[in-house]
């Protein structure tokens, strides 16, 4: 610690001096002093930012543009970026923070190459990062990157920095960035409609008939939403009303009406139930051939590691398409969720210690107390429940089917006798649990755990996973330590688990035509006389103990036949998502007679 403080200091003589009038010569702060980000300055300077997918990047963009902010998000990180960042960055960080702040320096030393002189860079740029507080080296990232940059020569660069814990840090002094009911509203949209794009592309790479049709038709996707956020200006109650009853703007009377009407208009209004159809209907061109068998592969692990499409974990979901694999994505919703269930949680298990106290001896604050608790478990539940219902809603505004997240109740429940729910750090409990969850409940054949080399909390967590394996025997889990240097090693683990799971699907899908009333030739007839069955969003309903994508399609046209001879009804999509035959049944008893 005394060697990063001396580090920090030395890095500009202008912030130490500045230091020394704040504080005095006796209290220097560990932060380098930087210049805020002001309002004045929205029209000059360009906000930075990366990390996530390019669909969200690309959503994220159109919301700051809307909302009057000049923004850039930075190119895709890769291994030269890695070895830029260990140049300038501490050792024995963890991966993503090598990635990220070798990527932004690249960046900077670009425009510099390009003729922008270096005193000028951080008067242009800001950049926008994560941040956290809890026992993990993530909580590191934001001072790393102020550090990098100076030894990079750009001393004074900003770093706006948003926690999870306490949103955007007030003591920075920033107040270029305002966020307003539309942008946080927007946001929500930006999150939410980038984890449907993101799971739509994974789950129908795999079945385009048409090479790269899915890939073209979600950038589509992505650029008529980004659009829709650029020049949507939203709900204003003044102008519904005679500009004479409301002539002070700003007062709490006409505030309040204004606000909630901004909130319903953005949870139930029509302007997403005009834009989504319309966006997906490329999408809805591409044709799909439902039947060919793929092992589905559900990846979990640290948060960036998973998610990042990059050098960053090995290009890992391009590496599982190409092997042929259906890449099961977890949204960053679910992380939004289980960071909504934790605080009521602990505010619950605060009110519980606080009950042990005494009531009698101060009763009006025992009262206080528990109603402040009650309210607050009631504000998380509220907002829990809102953020469900809008992300189901906007699936059904896309026509995206089967987009269920999993319960975190269930996840802290399947978890907690393994792994202490209170545990901070990474994903705290959600490896073990989702693990659990994805192999017991038939959803995947194979959990794929990324995290970067070290991490301590998915290391805790694998520990776990290890005695899960030898007490659940359905658990097939593979944990990938993504360290700059080891792809080959990690390809090679990952190929001898995924044969594993391809015979999985294959003996699967066998059972599945065993008990099928028609033979596969004509299934696949029948398919082919039928569009809609070749639809990227067609519904098909999951059946007991069945896994794949295939198999499920496979069982679904062999009882559309059935009905179809024997009822000589229509084909319609949503008139067969039951299944009452005991075609899953006997699957299930194979399976268990052979376990």
């Amino acid at each position: 610690m005394t060697e990063m403080r001396t580090s920090i200091e030395s890095t500009s003589a202008a912030n130490t001096e500045a230091a020394e009038d704040l504080t005095g010569p006796e209290l220097r702060p560990l932060r380098p002093i930087e210049l805020p980000f002001t309002a004045r300055e929205r029209d000059t300077v360009t906000i930075l930012f990366a990390g996530l997918t390019w669909k969200h990047e690309r959503l994220i963009e159109g919301l700051l543009r809307g909302a009057g902010y000049r923004c850039q998000s930075l190119p895709e990180t890769d291994r030269a970026a890695h070895e830029l960042g260990k140049e300038f960055c501490a050792s024995g960080l963890c991966n993503p923070v090598y990635f990220t702040v070798g990527n932004l320096i690249r960046f900077l030393q670009q425009e510099e190459r390009s003729g922008v002189p270096r005193e000028d860079i951080a008067k242009r740029y800001v950049y926008f990062t994560a941040a956290c507080g809890g026992p993990c080296r993530f909580g590191m990232y934001e001072s790393e990157f102020r550090v990098a940059l100076n030894a990079a020569g750009y001393e004074g660069f900003r770093v706006l920095s948003f926690s999870q814990d306490h949103g955007i840090y007030a003591s920075t002094g920033h107040t270029g960035l305002q966020f307003s009911v539309d942008f946080g509203m927007n946001t929500m949209h930006a999150f939410i409609l980038g984890d449907l794009l993101n799971s739509a592309q994974h789950r129908l790479k795999p079945y385009e008939v048409q090479a790269g049709a899915v890939d073209r038709a979600i950038a589509g996707m992505a650029d008529t939403i980004a659009e829709h956020f650029k020049s949507h200006h939203g709900f204003e109650f003044g102008n519904c009303i005679p500009a004479f009853l409301f002539p002070r703007r700003r007062s709490r009377l006409y505030r309040f009406p204004n606000t909630f009407g901004k909130v319903w208009s953005h949870l139930y209004g029509d302007a997403l139930a005009t834009v989504l159809p319309a966006a997906s209907n490329e999408l809805r061109k591409t044709e799909v051939d439902w039947l060919r068998v793929k092992p589905v592969v559900k990846v979990i692990g640290e948060f960036w590691a998973q998610m990042t499409e990059s050098d960053g974990n090995f290009r890992m979901l391009e590496f599982l398409e190409k092997e042929g694999a259906e890449v099961s994505i977890e949204p960053i919703s679910s992380w939004l969720l289980y960071m909504l269930h934790q605080k009521k949680t602990r505010v619950a298990y605060q009110q519980q210690m606080a009950a042990y106290a005494s009531p009698w001896t101060a009763p009006k604050k025992a009262v206080a107390a528990r109603t402040s608790s009650l309210g607050k478990r009631l504000g998380f539940t509220l907002a829990a429940r809102i953020y469900l219902h809008h992300f189901h809603r906007l699936a059904n505004l896309l026509g995206v089917p089967d987009q269920v997240l999993a319960p975190q109740q269930t996840l802290a429940e399947l978890a907690n006798p393994y792994y202490n729910t209170f545990l901070r750090g990474g994903e705290g409990h959600l490896e073990v649990a989702k693990t659990l969850y994805y192999s017991r409940h038939k959803i995947s054949h194979l959990v794929l755990a990324l995290k970067p080399f070290g991490c301590l909390p998915s290391v805790q967590s694998d520990a776990v996973q290890a005695s899960l394996i030898e007490k659940f025997p359905e658990v097939s889990f593979l944990p990938i330590e993504t360290s700059a240097d080891g792809a080959i090693h990690a390809y090679s683990r990952v190929q001898m688990a995924l044969s594993e799971a391809r015979a999985k699907a294959s003996l699967e899908f066998e059972r599945a035509l065993k008990s099928a009333r028609h033979s596969l030739e004509d299934i696949r007839c029948f398919v082919g006389e039928h569009a809609e069955l070749r639809h990227p969003l067609y519904p098909i309903p999951r059946h007991p103990g069945v896994v794949s994508t295939a198999a499920n399609f496979l069982l679904h046209a062999d009882q559309l036949m059935s009905a179809r001879s024997q009822e000589s009804a229509g084909l319609h999509p949503k008139g067969a998502r039951g299944f009452s035959t005991s075609a899953a049944s006997q699957i299930n008893s194979t399976q268990e007679a052979e376990s």
